[in-house]
């Protein structure tokens, strides 16, 4: 007979996309708003206040207004399948294409946004990795106490070769992405 062992706990397992898709797809995420896969991990995310939402609806409709003469869609809090372990939920995406159903894959994604309040360490840290790993082109993070869109781009590794930081108020120019441009919108 085999003997009945308990799990080690101590271990961490990172989970896969599959995994993760399997668990919310039993209902093992119903009671929380919204879960990402971050490096195998399930991190729910931070409920949202309304400066973080004003924030986001300002910068979506800025940004879509801009990539429209560049075929883009731009879209907000879609599922963004990076590898097997990574599917976050960025506050705005720009896709070249996005599929009928299921995630967006990080092939089809020109830009990256991230708004950031209590969040700001992860967006610049762990989120930057994965998306610079991944090679999505261009990634912002809207960083809302400083008033500044941290810009990234040219992917090389596990970090971004480029960066620029433009003030809320001033014109931010896309690096990747011809012909978009706009006002950043401040925190009002």
């Amino acid at each position: 007979m085999t003997e009945a062992l308990p799990v080690d706990v101590s271990r961490r397992v990172n989970l896969t996309i599959h995994d993760f898709m399997l668990l919310n797809e039993s209902g093992a995420f119903d009671l929380n708003a919204k879960s990402e896969l971050i490096e195998g991990i399930i991190v729910a995310v931070n409920a949202q206040h309304s400066r973080h939402a004003r924030a986001q609806r300002d910068i979506f409709l800025a940004l879509d207004g801009a990539c429209r003469d560049a075929g883009l869609i731009v879209l907000f809090e879609l599922s963004s399948e990076l590898d097997q372990h990574n599917m976050p939920q960025p506050d705005i995406v720009v896709a070249r294409e996005i599929p009928e159903d299921g995630p967006l894959p990080g092939a089809n994604i020109a830009l990256v946004v991230e708004i950031a309040g209590s969040t700001l360490d992860t967006d610049l840290g762990v989120k930057k990795t994965i998306y610079a790993r991944a090679g999505i082109p261009e990634y912002w993070v809207a960083d809302l106490d400083n008033e500044k869109v941290h810009q990234f781009w040219s992917p090389d590794g596990e970090n971004y070769s480029q960066r620029h930081e433009i003030d809320f108020g001033n014109t931010i120019i896309a690096a990747t992405i011809e012909r978009v441009e706009f006002v950043i919108p401040g925190n009002g």
